[in-house]
């Protein structure tokens, strides 16, 4: 994935009118990766019943979700809890499950999802992440490697991008959805010149450290307007900042 085929993309997110069409567009940007597909949750860490869970291979993963609470003995589930903010494989978070969450990874091996990425979508108050599940192809794990910088913030953009539209569950791609997720529809947000800026330059994926340079200010003013813009956004991360500005139409990209 290059620079111009990210901007794409999330252009894609914020014509997309469901969360469906949301998950439908970063499907197709993760299949031409050699990917096979995904599964993302979203996790309240101050009560673990709430929670997002959302996949590409709903038929796989629904019989799963029903036979046990997953999250209080998966690995991948608990390294995001500890606040986890690097992808890492899934292969090594499972390399020695506890005895209770084995036989679903052997399952999950078997039926030759035992690769992949884990790019974590967490903020504050919740764990989460998405789980893209590579083909059994060398070359194609090592373009992914290549990627994964910006593969990880297409999934933080996608992850808010869903979370907005406030999902359905049990609808095609969408297993559960008890995290209660306000609706901002026809809502407004006042945000200055200089939060907007800072914002836009987010949505192109550029660092603090750039947006300072290219704004000519301080790395902690930009910080500064990052956390009031997200604040005025009644946002939790960066990206889903982005994501309601998108929406309500305070810039394009």
């Amino acid at each position: 994935m290059n620079s111009d085929r990210l901007v794409s993309t999330v252009s894609a997110f914020e014509q997309s009118q469901t969360a469906q069409d949301v998950v439908e567009v970063f499907v197709h940007a993760i299949l031409t990766l050699g990917f096979q597909g995904f599964v993302a949750a979203d996790i309240d860490m101050q009560d673990r019943w709430k929670l997002l869970l959302y996949t590409s291979m709903y038929a796989f993963f629904k019989p799963l979700d029903g036979a046990a609470p997953w999250w209080s003995d998966d690995p991948v589930a608990a390294r995001l809890a500890t606040g986890e903010v690097r992808p890492f494989r899934v292969e090594d978070a499972w390399a020695n499950p506890l005895p209770s969450a084995k036989d679903r990874w052997d399952y999950i091996v078997a039926s030759g999802y035992g690769q992949g990425w884990v790019l974590p979508t967490a903020k504050p108050g919740y764990a989460g992440g998405i789980v893209l599940f590579s083909q059994n192809n060398g070359s194609a794990r090592q373009e992914q490697d290549l990627q994964l910088g910006e593969l990880h913030l297409l999934a933080s953009y996608f992850h808010a991008f869903v979370t907005e539209r406030d999902p359905d569950p049990d609808d095609r791609y969408f297993i559960r959805n008890t995290l209660g997720i306000r609706s901002f529809k026809g809502r407004k947000a006042h945000l200055a010149p200089r939060e907007i800026a800072c914002l836009r330059w987010c949505a192109f994926g550029k660092t603090a450290d750039e947006i300072a340079y290219l704004e000519n200010i301080s790395v902690h003013t930009v910080r500064q307007y990052l956390k009031l813009a997200m604040r005025k956004l009644d946002s939790k991360s960066q990206a889903q900042a982005v994501a309601r500005g998108l929406t309500y139409g305070l810039f394009k990209i």
